[in-house]
């Protein structure tokens, strides 16, 4: 678990594709302001060696969750919506339950009374995926 915990946290961060998390350190700088933290400064000033490395990843990680998309489209859509989307494993999973219900999915034989879905189910889902993405990245 930990080393999928390890490589979730490292596809969201490339996957979201936002601006670094850290914006000051906790240092002073020389004008007597809080010094900025080196990944925010030189996306700050847009170092070119810096987003080309970045750039090459997040291809890299869009290629692998678009392949993950093609061949297992349940374990895509579970880690966009808790990768991506932030959404916590109980959300996601009564996500599943409720487009389940909508779709007239049949029960699970081993659970004819429903749900289709447990956390338990979700957290496969996300295990499964991060395994398939390490596996092509």
């Amino acid at each position: 678990m930990k080393d999928t915990a390890h490589w979730a946290a490292y596809f969201a961060n490339d996957w979201k594709q936002e601006v670094p998390q850290r914006i000051h350190t906790s240092q002073i700088g020389n004008d007597g302001c809080p010094a900025w933290h080196p990944d925010f400064e030189k996306w700050l000033t847009n170092d070119r060696v810096y987003r080309r490395k970045n750039d090459e990843q997040r291809l890299r990680t869009t290629r692998v969750m678009r392949r993950l998309r093609r061949v297992a489209i349940r374990e895509f859509e579970v880690l966009y919506r808790i990768l991506v989307l932030g959404e916590r494993i109980e959300e996601t999973t009564r996500w599943l339950n409720d487009r389940a219900a909508r779709n007239a999915i049949p029960y699970p034989p081993h659970r004819p009374t429903g749900p289709h879905y447990v956390e338990k189910d979700a957290l496969a889902l996300v295990v499964a995926g991060i395994a398939y993405a390490k596996e092509y990245w």
